[in-house]
């Protein structure tokens, strides 16, 4: 048996069937089956996810009885063999075929002359399938709930962004300024075989391509750290200056905390929360390998107003939950789970955090309030609704949305100037 696509199909199994995130899906995959090709593994996993409603769309109208007459098992090696065909370039059609009818025969018994029978039909039909032939919410693979959020809110616009986030999330590395240099740090991945080079937007960014780099010895030396160009600008945009009094009320798992420490130059303070005490422990674990000094965290619900936390503040960073609808490409089973419908209690809860956040900056002290989802209504909405309700007490410095372009996921942020008494 294959143990690249049995890692896949596993890896599916577990983000289709039990909820789990693609990148743990695919990592606990990986683990077990000892020896797969790990790149493949993760391009294949979620390749398939990312195209799993336009797969659907041609599945429902290749079986007799439709998609939904499909048990799991058969529908996700059925996935697994047409995304093959389509965009696996390395995997010939005959070679998909067998081997998912062979994965059928272990995973899915009695169900492999079927599997069988589907791909080789839409081998034979495929052509009547072509991008060209299918409206755009099913030529780039989105729920209708979803897509018409992104066509309400970006007319035009949202085609090109759904194109944008079917495509593979660029990798980028922040130099850790407490030990090296940018220049010094692309040197030095050059010797481990790492190909990097400075990003133009971003004077930390590193573009970086190769494998096993989250597991290169200058990441657990503290180096580099892994984080989006994109979250980068953002943190760039609050400007922390050294011997400030920060609050990171939703940290974990402490990217955005240790970059403003690293721009504070380890003086000053930094107060990072978060409500689960696993995640705490990512916010030390990623301080101690990258040196940063000045990461005190503590266990709270950052909607939960704190008294004494009040004008305490000189920046106030308010990374809040959200629907992630920017970072699809990275994490693409977003696309199928999320419902906008549903989004109501999570606007209450990023207002909550954003008007606690505005009290504890002291006056003329800076909030930043951010995202990575592309929804008007989580962005740019909650600001203007939480600033009508404070008078002339803060005013907006910079409104920002990144669009996924050029290497950025799609994120938004905003400053906001706390006014001096």
């Amino acid at each position: 048996m294959n143990r690249d696509w049995i890692a896949v199909f596993e890896a599916l199994r577990g983000t289709y069937s039990d909820g789990a995130y693609s990148n743990m899906s695919v990592n606990e995959a990986v683990s077990r089956r000892k020896g797969c090709r790990e790149s493949f593994v993760r391009a294949f996993a979620k390749g398939t996810l990312r195209d799993t409603v336009r797969l659907d769309y041609i599945i429902d109208r290749l079986a007799d009885k439709g998609v939904r007459s499909i048990r799991m098992r058969p529908l996700i090696i059925i996935r697994m063999g047409m995304y093959a065909i389509d965009s696996m370039g390395s995997v010939p059609d005959h070679a998909a075929v067998s081997e998912a009818v062979s994965l059928a025969k272990s995973v899915a018994k009695g169900s492999d002359r079927f599997v069988n029978g589907m791909l080789r039909s839409y081998i034979r039909q495929k052509d009547a399938f072509a991008p060209d032939f299918l409206e755009p919410r099913i030529r780039y693979s989105f729920t209708e709930p979803v897509f018409s959020l992104l066509t309400d809110q970006y007319g035009e616009e949202a085609c090109r962004i759904a194109e944008a986030l079917n495509s593979p999330q660029a990798l980028y590395l922040r130099t850790n300024t407490l030990r090296t240099s940018r220049d010094e740090l692309i040197d030095m991945l050059a010797r481990e075989g790492i190909e990097a080079s400075a990003s133009e937007e971003n004077p930390e960014a590193v573009s970086a391509s190769g494998s096993g780099i989250a597991g290169n010895r200058l990441f657990r030396e503290g180096y580099f750290s892994i984080q989006s160009l994109s979250s980068m600008i953002a943190v760039r945009a609050l400007d922390p200056a050294p011997g400030s009094r920060v609050l990171d009320l939703c940290a974990a798992p402490g990217g955005k905390t240790g970059y403003m420490a690293e721009l504070m130059g380890n003086s000053g303070s930094i107060t990072a929360c978060d409500i689960h005490p696993h995640r705490l422990e990512l916010i030390e674990a990623a301080m101690k390998r990258t040196g940063a000094r000045i990461v005190r965290t503590e266990e709270r619900d950052s909607s939960a107003y704190v008294p004494e936390y009040a004008e305490s503040f000189d920046h106030v960073l308010a990374d809040v939950p959200c629907s992630g609808l920017g970072v699809i490409a990275g994490k693409p089973e977003i696309k199928l789970t999320s419902d906008p419908s549903a989004y109501g209690e999570l606007i209450k809860t990023q207002s909550l955090i954003l008007g606690n956040a505005l009290s504890y900056a002291r006056p003329g002290g800076r909030v930043e309030y951010s995202t990575c989802t592309l929804n008007k209504n989580e962005n740019e909405n909650v600001v203007k609704h939480i600033l009508s309700k404070t008078g002339s007490s803060a005013r907006i410095i910079e409104m920002e949305t990144l669009l996924p372009y050029n290497g950025k996921v799609g994120f938004f942020y905003s400053i906001i100037e706390k006014t001096a008494n």
